[in-house]
């Protein structure tokens, strides 16, 4: 009996009580979104006991929103809910009314905007989503390109998952083909630029051509 009771005890501030329960919900690494977005998603009542939230539970909410790539909901005794987010950073931007879609580079859509932010490239293509089999080609090509590609790219268009095209400054563009090869089709590419000319064709492997 003697240690049933402390045990008990032990038990009950752990589940029951309000001496260890949530005061707090700490959130780190946001920008898109806002602190309280991302509380309100966690969805934990204040005054909740520590030990009663499941984080996992708590995560997957926040996980659903759409900037989100990555979080992380952790106890931090003897009071706060620690939240680290990490989020969807924007590779491409697409027309989309008299603005722009922004989407990372998976395809997932992040916002509209009136222009394009610095660092992200303009995308073309006809159906822009994360499913459609141009904007996935397309999107593919961009995450292997080198930085010395990276360095002169304006846009990407892809009229085909077969037919993606980067278009470059100063009026030039490499014919890429499809997202196979990306690492030989980068250092042709990279060879034939330094050459005169406006079009230059990688997309067959072992034949390359400029005009």
């Amino acid at each position: 009996m003697a240690v049933a009771v402390p045990v008990a005890l032990a038990g009950w501030v752990l589940l029951g009580s309000s001496l260890l329960a949530v005061q707090k919900i700490v959130v780190t690494g946001e920008k898109r979104l806002t602190a309280a977005q991302v509380e309100n998603a966690v969805g934990v009542a204040s005054g909740t006991p520590l030990a009663r939230v499941d984080t996992a539970a708590a995560a997957g909410r926040v996980r659903r929103l759409g900037p989100i790539a990555d979080v992380t909901v952790s106890r931090r005794w003897p009071h706060t809910l620690q939240v680290k987010v990490v989020e969807r950073v924007p590779a491409v931007a697409v027309p989309r009314g008299k603005g722009l879609l922004l989407l990372d580079n998976q395809g997932v859509p992040l916002a509209t905007v009136a222009s394009i932010p610095r660092g992200v490239y303009r995308l073309e293509v006809r159906d822009p989503s994360r499913d459609d089999p141009s904007t996935k080609a397309a999107l593919s090509v961009l995450r292997g390109l080198p930085k010395g590609l990276l360095a002169q790219l304006e846009r990407l268009k892809a009229t085909s998952p077969e037919q993606v095209t980067l278009l470059l400054k100063g009026g030039r563009q490499v014919l890429w083909g499809g997202a196979n090869n990306g690492a030989v089709k980068a250092s042709t590419a990279l060879a034939l630029l330094k050459m005169p000319g406006t079009v230059f064709d990688v997309s067959a492997p072992g034949v390359a051509t400029r005009r």
